[in-house]
């Protein structure tokens, strides 16, 4: 479950992949405003997939940023 391996096979690409990854979010959470959804409490009861995940995932209200 290692998408970019580990050790000498490591892909070299990684720190390239990791940069761009870190540049997206940034970009997403300074071009947009972001608001909880009414009426939505956070409950962090978690349920069993292939991974532990959220009951109720976290919704959001997104806006451009007008400026």
């Amino acid at each position: 479950m290692m998408p970019f391996g580990v050790g000498r096979r490591i892909c070299p690409g990684y720190d390239f992949a990791m940069f761009h990854l870190v540049y997206f979010v940034a970009n997403l959470i300074w071009l947009f405003e972001w608001k909880h959804v009414e009426g939505d409490d956070v409950d962090l009861t978690e349920r069993l997939d292939f991974t532990f995940t959220m009951k109720n995932p976290l919704r959001a209200r997104i806006s451009p940023r007008l400026n």
